[in-house]
């Protein structure tokens, strides 16, 4: 490209000249403006503003004792954990699906030092969770087995032979007999 052909681009008429400057004096006056003038007074106090202000530091106070607060952990009975109680007491994956997997087959573990070698969590862990561990009374409370006694059935059967009767040809007295 020559230079003829760039100085085209930068002749300008009269009016377009006229019109470049009035713009660029319009630019440095509204910055001159927004420099030197305060537009603080312009805002109004709004009072339910002022309100909220003034309970902020009431309102983060007690967001902040919220995340302090610990969650509460209720007896509960190991058997039935969910995915989700077993994350929120800390146990990995891995532990929660051997106790899922057990409870699978059909079975139920009745102490903590069993939920221990099933899950294969840490002692520390265990020492956590295990005094809130609920059990059923029979598990906790086992009773010596008693053999139950034998009893025959005498009450109940009849030692009178049963007599098989034409209903047509009975009379009024064996049907009496009959019912009682």
């Amino acid at each position: 490209m020559n230079i003829e052909a760039i100085k085209s681009y930068f002749k300008f008429s009269r009016a377009q000249r006229a019109g470049i400057f009035s713009l660029f004096s319009i630019i440095i006056l509204l910055q001159l403006l927004y420099f030197f003038v305060d537009f603080g007074f312009f805002i109004q106090k709004n009072p339910e503003k002022e309100k909220w202000l003034s309970l902020q530091s009431q309102i983060d106070s007690m967001k902040q004792e919220k995340l302090d607060d610990v969650p509460k952990i209720y007896p509960f009975n190991p058997n039935f954990i969910t995915d989700f109680k077993g994350y929120k007491l800390g146990m990995s994956v891995a532990e929660i699906d051997r106790l899922l997997a057990f409870r699978k087959e059909n079975k139920y573990v009745n102490s903590p030092k069993e939920f221990q070698e099933v899950t294969k969590i840490s002692d520390s862990l265990l020492r956590v969770i295990s005094p809130y561990f609920k059990f059923p009374d029979w598990v906790n409370n086992k009773k010596e087995f008693v053999a139950y006694k034998k009893y025959s059935n005498t009450a109940f059967v009849k030692k009178e032979k049963i007599v098989i009767i034409d209903i047509n040809k009975a009379t009024q007295e064996d049907l009496i007999e009959f019912m009682e």
